[in-house]
Parts: C-alpha cells; sequence; structure tokens
C-alpha cells in the first residue's frame, strides 16, 4: 500500500511541475519566398505568391507548359540548451489556386539549417521530413502539425542565433494544374525550465525514495536509515 501511494504522490508531483515549467513559444516566419521553375527549362523567376503545386501557362500554350512552385520559410529559434526543447511542431496552409481535377495534389516537406535568408538554394536543401495530400476543394489543405522536435534541438544553441528552415515541393506528376497557395506557418517550440535528463533523474529519485525496499537490495549512499523506517511502518 505505501508503495502504491508513494508512486501515485510522485507521479502527481512529477506532471505538476512538468506543467508549470514548460513554456510554449510560437514562432512566426522570419522568411517566406517562392519560385517558379519553368518547365521544359532552366530558367527560375521569384514568385510575388507562396505557392506549391504546377501552374498551367494560358494563352493557348499546350498541357504541362507552365511553372512548378517551391516554397521555403525559415524560422529564428529561441535561444536554448538542446537539452531543453521539449518539443517542436511546425504548421501552415495551403488554399487552392489553380488546381483542376480528381487527383489528389501531393507535396513532401523538407527541413534544413536555414540562415535566415531566402535564396533559391534552399528550394532544394534538406531531408524529408512529410508528405502530405489535399483535393481542389481543400480551402484548408496542408494543415496537419508536423512534428520537427529533432531538427529543431540539432539546430538550437544555448546562446547565439539560429535558424531552421522548411521547404513544400510537389511530390505528384498529376494530370492538370494543381497550384495552392500557402499561408507562411509557425513554429511552436516548447522548452523545459531545465534540461529534461536532470529533470527526470529527479523525478525518478523522488520515487525511489517514497518505495519500500525489500531485504538485500542495494541502496544509495545514506538511505539505509530510511529502510528501516520504511520496514518498521509496515510492520
Amino acid at each position: 500500500m505505501y508503495r502504491h501511494i508513494g508512486l501515485a504522490l510522485a507521479g502527481a508531483l512529477a506532471s505538476t511541475v512538468s506543467l508549470g515549467a514548460d513554456r510554449a513559444i510560437a514562432v512566426p516566419a522570419t522568411v517566406a519566398v517562392s519560385w517558379g521553375f519553368v518547365t521544359n527549362s532552366n530558367k527560375v523567376q521569384p514568385s510575388r505568391n507562396l505557392g506549391v503545386g504546377f501552374w498551367q501557362r494560358g494563352s493557348g500554350a499546350k498541357p504541362g507548359v507552365g511553372d512548378v512552385f517551391v516554397s521555403a520559410m525559415e524560422f529564428q529559434l529561441p535561444e536554448a540548451a538542446p537539452g531543453r526543447i521539449r518539443s517542436a511542431t511546425f504548421q501552415f496552409t495551403g488554399r487552392p489556386s489553380q488546381c483542376v481535377g480528381a487527383e489528389p495534389v501531393v507535396i513532401d516537406v523538407y527541413a534544413y539549417a536555414g540562415d535566415g535568408r531566402g535564396d533559391v538554394g534552399d528550394a532544394s536543401a534538406g531531408s524529408r521530413i512529410a508528405q502530405m495530400r489535399a483535393d481542389c476543394s481543400d480551402r484548408s489543405a496542408f494543415s496537419q502539425p508536423i512534428d520537427v522536435t529533432a531538427i529543431v534541438r540539432q539546430t538550437t544553441v544555448a546562446s547565439g542565433i539560429r535558424f531552421v528552415g522548411f521547404n513544400v515541393r510537389k511530390a505528384n506528376n498529376r494530370q492538370g494544374p494543381g497550384l495552392f497557395n500557402l499561408v507562411p506557418g509557425k513554429l511552436t517550440v516548447v522548452i523545459a525550465e531545465r534540461e529534461m535528463d536532470k529533470r527526470m533523474d529527479h523525478a525518478g529519485s523522488a520515487r525511489a525514495k517514497s518505495m519500500p525496499v525489500a531485504a538485500g537490495e542495494h541502496l544509495p549512499a545514506g538511505t539505509h536509515r530510511r529502510a528501516e523506517l520504511l520496514k518498521a511502518q509496515q510492520r
């Protein structure tokens, strides 16, 4: 019985500390840029609108002639030791601009270490972290949060300016245009008050001290007297 009460109290205490010490920071995009890659050409041109997918050129152009749009967004990371990053999520949204047909539009999201500036090299940087899809009637497309904890931990520093970037690319070759306008997302970073391994060690120590000790069990220095008291209480 003492064991269960001790575990419950330690668990409740650990939950309270965790909730009270964590701090969520919503970071807006520092950079939000888009480029149009002209099909059957090496020409690349900046876009006034943030978008992803294929835009079919009009004025009698043949099918498949147009621009493939790629967008990149970068965020300045809050200063924190990597061990204090509890979690990080990236979220944006899309809206159909020129989209025809029932076939879904599939996009890939890539993450990379940014520099706070938007250049065309960002369109092909990074490693893929997510794939999403939407249809031409979806007015709030690609809005699922993406877990980016790993890349944020790798990039963040305790003191100094660092950026993390995400680019969004077309992933499938569908029939007809499938261009979506994008709204720059936000990066939400949850930071613990102190490094998480130390907090976990503290909670584990509290639980260990609350547990009755079996005969012959090895104890940390200074806890033998406490074990004897606990045994006496159980009698």
